[in-house]
């Protein structure tokens, strides 16, 4: 387990009045934290996305304790990313959450041989984990395998939402102009002398960042192909090669996380929030997932195509939190977000864009060359 702290992170959690997570020590039986396995896994993705953060102490990766769906970047003696505890929790319960409506997915059931031993792990050890070796042969219950990995995908959205702010000037930026703290992600508007509407184009601006790399990595891992057959059997989705069903549940948990999010901005009772709700804030990144998976090769999709599976994938999704908090799904507020809404939010942050891109050029880093990364917090 991880025990060595920088003291840039304890720096900046000490500026906010908060204090370090560490995770708890494993237990007998080969189990681990989740929050063990994520924090081992994150500083392996950070060290293969860039040269300074693989040196030894590039960069202070780690967790704050606290009740916010939250997280923050900074620069100090060096680059600091740190994610509330909460962040994790909340996003780790709903993926095995997801698991247990067996409506959703039904097609996972049609595995026999699993049965019930594909129910998430029992209360009370929900977040320490069986760590299976390949080498033993185990069968690895086929619901808890996917909601690690859709756990995967969406902490790896957060972490690499922090890097674009390091990484495109925002944290320099806002160290020099606005205020030497770090800015939390839930409140961008508490920033003095920040507009919210140049803060909300940061906050586009870093979940574009993340969305390209989250795509990256899931073209070259293709973490979801197994779920293939099962998936296209229950959604008539447009076929992209072996890649459909990768494409299909990288959307749906990056949109359950944009949903918890909002989530906690309610709960907040935030009145000046850093984001659009969760269905505008996926259609506001459509066209810069389809042009990147165009421009690279990575995808023979069509705009149209990737509408289809980016909003089946955040529909089921919705569906389900909505079904968990038993609540009524409004299924035509969810797709309006995609009809004139989406434009006029892109609209608004090219707008602040024509002001915030002079400022941010001085601080902008150069290109990042991503190689190969982890897939998924069971393989620590």
């Amino acid at each position: 387990m991880m025990t060595c702290h920088d003291n840039a992170l304890d720096e900046a959690l000490k500026s906010l009045g908060l204090i370090r997570f560490d995770p708890p020590a494993p237990k007998p039986g080969g189990l681990v934290h989740v929050f063990q396995i994520l924090g081992e896994l994150s500083h392996a993705r950070l060290a293969d996305i860039a040269e300074e953060y693989a040196a030894p102490g590039g960069v202070d990766f780690g967790f704050a304790e606290h009740r916010e769906f939250n997280a923050f970047a900074q620069r100090s003696s060096k680059d600091v990313i740190c994610i509330y505890s909460s962040t994790v929790r909340t996003m780790w319960s709903l993926c095995n959450a997801v698991m247990t409506i067996r409506e959703i997915f039904p097609w996972i059931d049609d595995v026999d041989r699993l049965g019930e031993n594909s129910a998430p792990p029992a209360k009370g050890e929900l977040f320490f984990v069986q760590q299976t070796s390949a080498a033993s042969g185990e069968i690895e219950p086929i619901r808890r395998k996917l909601a690690t990995a859709l756990f995967d995908v969406a902490m790896d959205f957060a972490l690499m939402h922090e890097v674009g702010h390091l990484w495109n000037g925002h944290v320099d930026l806002l160290r020099q102009e606005i205020d030497p703290l770090p800015l939390r992600e839930m409140r961008p508007g508490e920033a003095k002398g920040f507009d919210l509407a140049e803060a909300q184009a940061l906050e586009f601006d870093a979940d574009s960042f993340a969305a390209q790399k989250v795509f990256a990595r899931a073209y070259r891992e293709n973490q979801f192909k197994e779920f293939s057959e099962g998936l296209l059997k229950d959604h008539r989705l447009p076929l992209d090669g072996d890649h459909t069903a990768t494409w299909y549940f990288t959307w749906f948990a990056i949109y359950a996380f944009f949903r918890l999010f909002d989530e906690a901005c309610a709960a907040a009772d935030l009145q000046k929030r850093p984001q659009p709700r969760a269905a505008l804030r996926q259609a506001c990144l459509l066209s810069t997932v389809a042009a990147v998976c165009d421009r690279q090769g990575w995808s023979k999709l069509t705009m149209p195509n990737w509408e289809v599976l980016a909003t089946a994938a955040g529909l089921e999704a919705e569906g389900a939190i909505c079904r968990l908090r038993r609540v009524a799904l409004d299924a035509n507020a969810f797709r309006s977000a995609w009809q004139g809404p989406a434009f006029d939010q892109i609209e608004a942050y090219l707008q602040s864009w024509d002001v915030l891109a002079p400022r941010l050029k001085l601080f902008k880093r150069g290109a990042m060359q991503a190689k190969s990364e982890p897939s998924s917090v069971t393989d620590a």
